[in-house]
């Protein structure tokens, strides 16, 4: 029997495909040009004589060759993961603390299931979330007081490091009935008279007032929550408008409680990162732990975009 042609990384990028739907998006997830993973993807239909998938199709449909690796990848990867996991515990040890700080009021939605998904594979690792809202997560790994952190900003920092999480898109929020709802795309000048509705951070934690209206010289009129469905609440009685993540939003525009529009014509766009110590770099939990809440966030939440390294 001739060896395989098939390799683990073939199957990363297949998997890759299949969630994004996209020969662009799932080179961006997989750290590879374009070309590259094409080239890839043509190397293994040469071997095997067959498409694995159809080259103009939106999102991408998979041939019954690509189906029946996609099933193979969905079998092997997962035992591949967690045979590293078991070198890891092995030559570290299966035991420790992670403790989380977050800065944003809207992490727990995502962050909770990757904690139940990371608890699976590593029992013996006590984790904790450092209770409250943190303006200076970063300030809590330096002191020791947290191990791992969720922040929206790179501040080069001795002795922390940075790893990327994930983009995503905020949207403007408004009843159905607002006047606002009749545009599509809603500009600085478009909160002029409005009553903003925010978490209870200061401006310079909050994309749209940095980003969009401050330099627009706009400063609206301010009211504060600190739970997302109060505030959309708020919205949906006509007591204001906001801006959230397109994923903390979707439950309730499903239910068609408030209404969604893009903010500005480039739309507006926030960062997340992990950010831990550079001593914990080689710990093994703490490197699962990073990839466990990216796998989970991709998997899960709609609209996120790859965060470039």
């Amino acid at each position: 029997m001739k060896p395989t042609f098939l390799e683990i990384r073939h199957l990363k990028t297949l998997i890759a495909l299949k969630e994004t739907g996209s020969v662009s998006l799932a080179a961006k997830r997989i750290y590879l040009t374009q070309s590259a993973l094409s080239h890839q993807i043509k190397l293994l239909e040469d071997q095997y004589g067959l498409a694995l998938f159809e080259r103009k199709s939106q999102p991408l449909r998979f041939t019954a060759a690509g189906e029946r690796l996609i099933k193979l990848a969905n079998e092997v990867l997962p035992q591949i993961i967690e045979a590293e996991r078991d070198l890891s515990r092995v030559k570290q040890g299966e035991a420790g603390e992670l403790r989380i700080a977050v800065e944003c009021h809207t992490c727990f939605d995502w962050l909770m299931p990757a904690m139940d998904s990371f608890r699976q594979h590593w029992p013996l690792v006590e984790l904790d979330i450092v209770s409250g809202f943190h303006t200076d997560p970063v300030g809590l790994l330096l002191t020791h007081r947290a191990d791992w952190a969720v922040v929206s900003e790179v501040e080069e920092t001795v002795g922390i490091t940075y790893k990327p999480l994930f983009s995503y898109e905020m949207v403007g929020l408004c009843a159905k009935d607002h006047s606002l709802a009749n545009k599509a795309v809603w500009q600085a000048e478009d909160f002029l008279d409005q009553t903003l509705i925010t978490y209870p951070v200061p401006d310079d934690m909050l994309d749209l007032l940095k980003k969009v209206l401050h330099p627009a010289g706009i400063n609206p009129t301010r009211r504060t929550s600190e739970l997302t469905i109060a505030i959309i609440q708020l919205v949906a009685s006509k007591r204001g408008v906001a801006a959230l993540p397109f994923w903390a939003a979707k439950p309730y525009l499903d239910r068609g409680y408030i209404v969604a529009r893009k903010i500005t014509s480039q739309g507006l766009y926030s960062n997340l990162y992990g950010a831990f110590r550079e001593a914990d770099t080689e710990v093994a939990f703490v490197e699962d732990f990073y990839e466990t809440v990216k796998a989970q966030s991709f998997s899960t939440l709609p609209g996120l975009s790859i965060l470039e390294e």
